[in-house]
């Protein structure tokens, strides 16, 4: 009973931990190829925390659309190299709606990584 009291608060600390945790989403692009991510309506907005690859040449890029006709394609954010020297900062971005997002995955010999959260105002 003893132990069972000693281990009880850090218990609870650690499933009030998963209780809480953020909704961000984590996605793999393999090499060379793209993924849309979900899109973002008007009272929306997207964070993308973390963008990766493998690789540096060339570098994976995420690209922004203002729907509903497409119009012009901006790059908002490109991939940070994991073993670059001296090392990439990874960078985040936040993207308003309404607006169509995509992620290419520039590398031709290895993988990216992107975590992303969609929230409303």
């Amino acid at each position: 009973m003893k132990n069972f009291l000693q281990i009880l608060p850090i218990a609870l600390c650690g499933l009030a931990g998963t209780a809480f945790a953020d909704d961000f989403k984590s996605m793999v692009i393999t090499s060379g190829m793209s993924a849309d991510l979900p899109p973002i309506h008007g009272d929306q907005f997207m964070v993308i925390r973390n963008f990766t690859q493998d690789d540096g040449s060339p570098r994976g890029v995420v690209t922004v659309t203002k729907p509903p006709n497409g119009g012009t394609s901006v790059n908002v954010l490109a991939a940070a190299v994991l073993d670059a020297s001296p090392p990439d900062v990874i960078n985040s971005v936040v993207i308003a709606g309404p607006a169509d997002v995509s992620v290419t995955c520039g590398t031709t010999t290895g993988n990216c990584f992107i975590s992303y959260r969609k929230d409303s105002n």
